[in-house]
């Protein structure tokens, strides 16, 4: 930015040679406490980056050369002016709101030679143009609450070009976040940072949310009161809120502008008993409420409306009761705001978890969806807590005249389990959750829950993006969630590391939150992947150990005055992360290796790194707590975040070990994948070899007495490969196991024969192992054919040999969603069909060994039925055959509350099966999807039950096109993943 020639009349200059212009604010405009507020946080910028700190002006004699004149049409005499004489073209902007334009005009006014122009079409938009210089000079949104800090320059010098910009209008109306279950974490920092949930700390929360151009915040309240909490005087958090231009709120069940923390302190003003039952305590209830409304009457708020039970639990009574109290309850609510002149305010009412019910009715009972009184009020429905919606709006009602707002969630407290540690919810879920939310008419009010603030810096940005410029980022742009995090990640450090070190930081950050989004942290235990079949423990290890040793390399390659904002933005998260993976798995092989008989020392080797594991977690957490930033976040990383063992962290636990004692006589114990025993003599086996998947299958050798035997390796030919042939396994070895194909060209049968002990004793034992290869003839098989090996086909969505989109219907493919490859969806997403004949449908080729009846797995997102009647239904056509028409989910399926709902949000996944009788021999199976919110990620094709697992068998092989050009095509095998 500062290679600009600065004797080029073009040049805009905001510091040069250790003088900063000033900005010029207008003392008499409405506006002028919010705009001078953020006109002094844009100074503190430039002085951060170059140590020289501009003046803020009012007074216009004071003024010479060249200055920012920030303000609001209407409100700032020189823009107004400029405005008049027709220098400033601002019709366009008037109709648009949180608008702003910035405008290098020469001789704006007698004391000027030249001003840069920040026009606002309201207060928003005018902070929204002075923090664009912000961000223009360098200085991240997370300079304070991540101490990203930026790039130190002695000169700020630009283009008219670089400077000149015209803002779109926001796509949603409000767009903002909760802070919520911020104890033990916020909760703790606020105090002993900022004397509680202050003015100290929401001065530092409404900065951020203009940076993130946002507008709209639901505060903290499990032990707070917003308007209550002020350390000058009670109200100092409300006023602060007004001036800075945020709309305030409160959360789903907190009406009228009333903290729920509010009514246990104060509910003995009001009557004799703190009742919170409207039924029984009408009169005080409504009394506290009113008192709100007048209290908030001053500020921008919307309004929430309704009534829930005590501590965010249900009300008790019947639907019908249920529906006709909230009646009664809205009218009086509606009442008050008549009464005190906010009848126009904005109104919002949330349909949360059982209001759900009450929104909807049934056949006999009516909703409230059908009440006029509500015309009015903003209707906000929610995802599930997990981050799949629940309901959405129905055709016809989606233009509303107040319009939808949606509640999300990156943080949960409640069941099934809590998750309120790192963030867990993928970038690319958000995107595909976020743009259904839109197609279906949410437009007004976007609300995220992001629990304690930190460590949700990533999604948090990602989702006020969204929210803001929509037309960039949503439905029809997908697949740019990888290009936002790269842009990201170099407006946190671009400037503190070589560039290629970028694209490994964000693959960390991308990673991990990947690996979280397939397993929380919280819910992951030594039992949820199998160590036994398929690899998957060890692969998952693998992938936590790798993702450790990158984000290890980039923090050493983060300059030294920047890496506590690597820490907090992507080491802790992906390190910590990576590290409950890897101290649940040492507990599953650790419980393993115990159970043999006689038990496996290397059991004690596994021991000692959960010990390491336990005691890595609480060193990241000191450092987090105590010595990162000189302290300055002490207590924000304290959330239990490993081994729940309820809904919430109460009883929570590190994985128990114990030590294995050695036997007297000395023995090699043998394990192979694929079983899950340990063997010191015996015959067994490995799974089948086939040509075309290639396999490599795992041997480990340990031992379990106090002498340590060497051992010996024989294949009985020379066509298997093994890694070693010999060794002394002192904790425990693996041994890997692959065929040489080039020698196998027909069925072969051999063995591997381990041998350990002292022949002149006449004590040598064997264990023999098994091996079979397979070869399967491929030579006839079209393209895109998938072949079935040890009895399973397993095919990623996106590999398909045909997609037929009907119409105006259309599939895309999003990468790197869910839990394995990607998934595939159908656009538009409000698409339903009644017959499967009209259905678009996904084709895929397989090839089969043997003649049965085969089960065909759906793997699916955890997507919830997005209107009242419906179970995401689907049909599955083999080849000539009658489509089976299936629903993914179960009758008895209800979003946030049946046990099958439960395991989905858990494992992350529906799953669903339906049998088919194949033939040996080639097939085409299709997917028709008659409900756009079926997202398909994997299909499985087996004849017999699999071995339990998390992810189960890894894709099969298939034979697929490559292109070696534009005009030549050639066959061939590939790899999944790979074309």
């Amino acid at each position: 930015m500062n290679d600009v020639n600065t004797n080029v009349a073009e040049a805009v200059v905001l510091v040069q040679q250790g003088q900063a212009i000033p900005i010029y604010i207008y003392e008499q405009g409405q506006d002028y406490a919010g705009i001078r507020r953020v006109s002094s946080s844009l100074a503190q910028d430039i002085q951060l980056v170059t140590d020289v700190m501009p003046q803020l002006i009012t007074d216009r004699t004071q003024l010479s050369k060249t200055a920012v004149i920030a303000g609001t049409i209407g409100h700032n005499d020189i823009l107004d002016s400029l405005i008049a004489e027709g220098r400033l073209e601002v019709t366009a902007l008037r109709s648009r709101r949180e608008s702003f334009i910035i405008s290098v005009i020469e001789n704006p006014c007698p004391e000027l030679d030249q001003g840069i122009v920040i026009a606002g079409s309201e207060k928003r938009g005018t902070l929204y143009g002075l923090y664009h210089i912000s961000r223009l000079i360098g200085v991240s949104p997370w300079v304070y609450w991540a101490d990203v800090y930026p790039k130190k320059q002695s000169e700020l010098i630009f283009t008219k070009e670089q400077v000149e910009f015209v803002s779109k209008e926001p796509s949603i109306r409000y767009r903002g976040f909760f802070l919520n279950d911020e104890w033990p974490s916020l909760g703790s920092w606020s105090r002993d940072h900022c004397g509680g949930f202050s003015e100290r700390m929401y001065e530092q929360v409404f900065e951020l949310l203009l940076r993130l151009k946002g507008n709209y915040l639901w505060p903290a309240m499990w032990s707070a009161v917003f308007s209550e909490d002020g350390l000058s005087h009670p109200l100092a958090n409300a006023e602060l809120a007004e001036e800075y231009g945020i709309v305030m709120g409160t959360s789903h069940h907190e009406p009228m502008c009333r903290a729920g923390e509010e009514w246990k302190k104060t509910h003995h003003f009001y009557g004799e008993h703190g009742l919170w039952d409207y039924s029984d305590n009408q009169e005080a209830i409504t009394n506290f409420w009113e008192d709100g409304v007048v209290r908030n009457k001053p500020f921008a708020n919307v309004i929430t409306l309704g009534m829930r039970g005590e501590q965010d639990s249900a009300l008790g009574g019947t639907l019908e009761e249920n529906i006709q109290r909230l009646k009664e309850i809205i009218l009086t609510q509606k009442e008050l705001l008549r009464r005190h002149g906010l009848e126009c305010a904005p109104q919002a009412l949330t349909i949360y978890k059982e209001v759900e019910a009450f929104w909807y009715g049934t056949e006999e009972v009516q909703g409230l969806q059908d009440w006029d009184v509500l015309d009015d009020v903003t209707i906000i429905m929610s995802d599930d807590n997990f981050g799949n919606m629940r309901k959405l709006p129905e055709e016809g009602l989606r233009d509303r005249k107040a319009g939808w707002g949606i509640y999300y969630h990156f943080d949960y407290h409640g069941a099934p389990n809590s998750y309120e540690w790192v963030n867990t919810v993928p970038l690319e879920k958000v995107w595909e959750q976020m743009s259904l939310a839109y197609d279906y008419g949410i437009k007004d009010l976007w609300i995220v829950n992001v629990g304690d603030l930190k460590p949700m810096e990533l999604p948090l940005s990602y989702f006020m993006e969204l929210a803001y410029d929509f037309e960039a980022w949503g439905t029809t742009k997908p697949n740019r969630t990888g290009e936002f995090l790269r842009e990201w990640v170099e407006q946190q450090f671009a400037h503190t590391v070589a560039e290629e070190a970028l694209v490994g930081i964000a693959e960390v950050l991308e990673n991990y939150t990947r690996m979280n989004g397939q397993r929380k942290p919280e819910v992951t235990y030594a039992d949820t992947y199998s160590v036994s079949h398929y690899d998957e423990g060890q692969r998952v290890l693998a992938e936590a150990l790798e993702l450790e040793r990158q984000a290890g390399v980039y923090y050493n390659m983060i300059s030294e005055p920047h890496r506590d904002a690597y820490y907090q933005l992507v080491y802790y998260p992906a390190v910590a992360s990576a590290n409950v993976k890897k101290m649940q798995i040492y507990a599953a092989l650790h419980q393993k290796y115990s159970s043999f008989t006689p038990p496996s020392l290397l059991s004690n080797h596994y021991a000692d790194l959960i010990e390491a594991a336990i005691f890595r977690d609480k060193q990241l957490q000191q450092q987090y707590n105590h010595e990162l930033s000189g302290g300055k976040w002490s207590g924000m990383m304290s959330s239990a975040h490993i081994g729940y063992v309820h809904w919430n962290d109460e009883g929570w636990q590190y994985p128990a070990y114990r030590s294995v004692e050695p036997q007297e006589e000395a023995s090699i114990i043998v394990d192979v994948e694929g079983t899950s025993g340990g063997f010191s003599s015996g015959t067994l086996a490995l799974p089948t070899f086939t040509n075309v998947q290639k396999e490599r299958y795992r041997v480990t050798i340990s031992h379990g007495g106090r002498q340590v035997l060497d051992y010996r390796v024989q294949p009985s030919a020379d066509w298997i490969r093994l890694e070693r042939q010999q060794g002394s396994p002192l904790q425990g070895e693996d041994l890997y196991v692959s065929l040489d194909w080039e020698q196998v060209k027909a069925p072969l049968a051999g063995e591997i024969v381990i041998t350990y002990g002292q022949q002149s004793k006449s004590s040598l034992q064997t264990v023999r192992i098994t091996v079979e290869a397979r070869i399967i003839s491929t030579d006839s098989l079209p393209p895109m054919t998938f072949v079935e090996t040890n009895g399973v086909i397993v095919m990623e969505a996106e590999h398909t040999c045909d997609r037929n989109g009907r119409q105006d219907a259309h599939f895309e493919v999003i990468q790197k969603y869910g839990r394995s490859l990607s998934a595939v969806k159908l656009f538009p997403t409000t698409l339903r069909y009644e017959r499967y004949q009209e259905a678009p449908y996904l084709e895929y080729r397989l090839w089969v060994a043997e003649e049965g009846i085969h089960t065909v797995i759906v793997h699916a997102a955890p997507t919830n039925p997005l209107t009242k009647q419906g179970q995401l239904p689907y049909a599955i056509g083999l080849d000539d055959n009658e489509p089976v028409i299936a629903q993914l989910l179960p009758a008895e399926f209800v979003a946030g509350e049946s046990h099958h709902w439960e395991q989905a949000v858990l494992n992350n996944v529906h799953t669903h099966g339906t049998q088919h009788v194949l033939t040996s021999g080639l097939h085409t199976l299709r997917v028709y999807v008659l409900d756009a919110g079926l997202v398909l990620q994997k299909l499985t094709v087996s004849k017999h039950s699999l071995p339990s697992s998390y992810f189960g068998p890894p894709e099969s092989y298939y034979k697929c096109v490559f292109k070696k050009s534009s005009l030549q095509d050639q066959e061939g095998w590939m790899k999944p993943g790979t074309e």
